[in-house]
């Protein structure tokens, strides 16, 4: 028989001997919350009560999957984004913190122009860009992704936190949309083969389709959704893509040069380039 504490304490020292000793007293509270569903608070009020049979099982498992690297997110099968918890699995990236830099831009654009912008959320994963933008901006979002493991994902996240429904596409970036908007936001593959052989082992449970952009430079999937997003985005609309630092002064000019004015690069919260998007100027009709 072991007691909750005595698992805890066993627990930390394994992760940190694997290597994941920067969150290891978190990671083992919240394991121990899964399996037995007792908070942080009953896990220090009830620290000598004897774990089950059942709950031991349970335990070694989820802890195994932990050891081998597996992202907590998966093994909860929820990430917090913006403030809201969304369901997340292997069918989809994680959403990381990084990435809010993405909602802020897109809120402050919004709010001096729009009411309640059109607005579409291109390789959408799990949901969280365009379904924290239906709900901080009162959007009409539509969400796209290729993959239909995704889509399910995202599609779940809708139904549990908006109260009305979200239109779903299924398609590579653009291609099954058919209608123009006033917002195209993405978080779009763009890591590098390379660069995608270098992750840390939790990186590498995620879809690799999620991560590389192709090319040399990471950039093949941003080209194409750049110069698709011209027949898409209504006149005064606004393109707004996430990208890695070291490819937001080539994705910016990428922009300049199709259309798009008023280009600005965004800082996330490590100081790095990690936004960039722009306004499409109006034509002479």
């Amino acid at each position: 028989m072991q007691t909750i504490q005595a698992w805890k304490v066993e627990t930390v020292a394994l992760l940190r001997a694997a290597g994941l000793g920067s969150t290891c007293d978190l990671d083992a509270r919240l394991l121990l919350q899964k399996a037995t569903g007792l908070d942080q608070a009953r896990q220090i009020l009830l620290y000598d009560r004897q774990l089950t049979e059942s709950q031991r099982e349970a335990l070694a498992s989820i802890r195994d999957e932990r050891l081998r690297h597996k992202p907590m997110a998966y093994i909860l099968g929820r990430k917090e984004f913006f403030g809201r918890d969304f369901l997340v699995d292997e069918r989809t990236l994680i959403p990381r913190p990084d990435t809010e830099t993405l909602i802020e831009a897109v809120i402050k654009f919004s709010k001096k122009r729009y009411h309640a912008p059109s607005l579409i959320d291109v390789c959408t994963g799990s949901g969280c860009i365009g379904i924290t933008l239906a709900l901080e901006l009162g959007a009409e979002v539509t969400l796209c992704d290729i993959s239909e493991g995704a889509l399910a994902v995202a599609a779940e996240n809708a139904k549990r936190l908006l109260s009305k429904p979200v239109t779903i596409l299924q398609g590579n970036l653009l291609s099954p949309a058919d209608k123009n908007y006033d917002i195209i936001v993405s978080n779009p593959p763009y890591l590098t083969a390379a660069w995608c052989d270098e992750v840390s082992q939790e990186v590498r449970w995620e879809p690799r389709l999620a991560l590389e952009g192709f090319h040399e430079d990471g950039l093949a999937l941003i080209r194409t959704l750049v110069d698709e997003s011209v027949n898409h985005l209504a006149s005064g609309g606004a393109l707004f893509l996430e990208c890695d630092y070291r490819q937001a002064k080539e994705v910016a000019s990428l922009l300049a040069s199709r259309r798009f004015s008023d280009v600005s690069i965004e800082r996330d919260l490590s100081g790095r380039d990690r936004v960039v998007w722009g306004v499409l100027a109006c034509t002479n009709s």
